[in-house]
């Protein structure tokens, strides 16, 4: 199998089971449905390296979210 087929298959069947997981924990935020969906991302990344031909778009919009979603919780806990 090639390895970027894999990559796809692996990064989809991750997502399937984290979206049910947190469903069914009655998670509802989406902060933590997006930290969890780059952190799946950025490690299968590392894993697999799929090749890219162009700038990885994904990855930078989902590093944006992360961080702003990191900003945001750290400005509540500081300033309540």
């Amino acid at each position: 199998m090639d390895k970027h087929t894999l990559y796809i298959i692996t990064f989809t069947i991750l997502i399937m089971v984290s979206v049910s997981s947190l469903a069914a924990l009655g998670e509802s935020r989406l902060d933590v449905y997006t930290s969890i969906y780059t952190l799946e991302y950025f490690v299968l990344a590392a894993i697999f390296r799929p090749r890219r031909k162009t700038i990885d778009f994904l990855a930078i919009s989902l590093l944006m979210v992360f961080a702003y979603t990191v900003t945001v919780r750290v400005i509540e806990i500081l300033f309540p």
